[in-house]
């Protein structure tokens, strides 16, 4: 009992004083155009977080552990396939503990990685559609945060069953399992023209259990990064709540205080 408390506290010190996002190690790839659906994604990334940009040469396990969590968006074009090892490196990273956040195009890669068995639904990229979309929170939602700092669509804290838009017009390059996910998940269900409520036949976001680890996806309509979007607030608030949730868990978090002591979150979970 007391090297539990004793734990608590060392994690509650460094932790605490140190979380802050910039202290959060974030590996941002993309691997197709990176134009106005995929720019801003990463420049938020990058003003955000302590952002490293990974390339197709980066694809590898042991480059992936010096990171919190690997992010990666594809907003404007198809990169194509991966080979075998390529999709390894991010199976191995995820599966010993690491956090990867799929979104825009990338969600097609779960069927690869083996995560989902059919292949996602593609569309988009559409610069102005008119619609308004977003997301109906579910316990899940709220019991990890998620939806922190964000506003109902009546302008009040977001409570159970309420609407949030997180994007007001568009959608880059991006897909689903619509009525076919076999292990996601779901944290929050989505809404929005024409169907209205779509619940979980497309889940707004949520994960695939790997291993120890989680590979995260938030897709459909909303990572609209595009400046036409006029919740990008909204929507960035939302994805900083879902990283620090992912680095959170995340084994691959770098626990440090100022310089002057480094280690690895998982480090401290496995001393207990």
């Amino acid at each position: 009992m007391c090297k539990k408390i004793i734990f608590y506290l060392t994690f509650m010190i460094i932790y605490g004083l140190n979380m802050g996002h910039a202290a959060v190690e974030l590996g941002f790839m993309y691997l197709g155009d990176n134009g106005p659906f995929t720019a801003p994604a990463l420049e938020f990334a990058k003003e955000t977080y302590s952002t490293t940009q990974l390339s197709k040469v980066d694809l590898k396990s042991a480059t992936f552990k010096r990171f919190a969590v690997v992010w990666w968006h594809e907003g404007d074009t198809d990169p194509g396939a991966l080979s075998n090892a390529e999709i390894d490196a991010f199976l191995d990273y995820a599966e010993s503990g690491g956090a990867v956040l799929l979104t825009g195009w990338a969600i097609r890669y779960a069927t690869p990685m083996g995560l989902e068995d059919v292949e996602a639904r593609q569309f988009g990229p559409e610069l102005d559609d008119g619609q308004n979309v977003g997301i109906t929170v579910l316990q899940e939602t709220l019991d990890h945060k998620l939806v922190d700092g964000l506003e109902n669509i009546d302008g009040g804290t977001p409570k159970l069953g309420d609407r949030i838009q997180v994007n007001s017009t568009g959608f880059p390059l991006s897909g689903d399992y619509y009525e076919r996910w076999q292990n996601f998940i779901t944290f929050a269900n989505a809404w929005g023209p024409p169907a209205n409520d779509w619940g979980d036949k497309v889940a707004a976001f949520g994960y695939w259990k790997a291993g120890n680890g989680k590979v995260f996806n938030m897709n459909w309509r909303l990572p609209n990064f595009h400046k036409n979007n006029q919740d990008i607030e909204q929507l960035e608030q939302l994805t900083e709540n879902v990283i620090d949730w992912l680095a959170s868990e995340s084994e691959y978090l770098d626990v440090s205080s100022h310089g002057k002591l480094s280690l690895l979150w998982g480090e401290l979970k496995n001393q207990r």
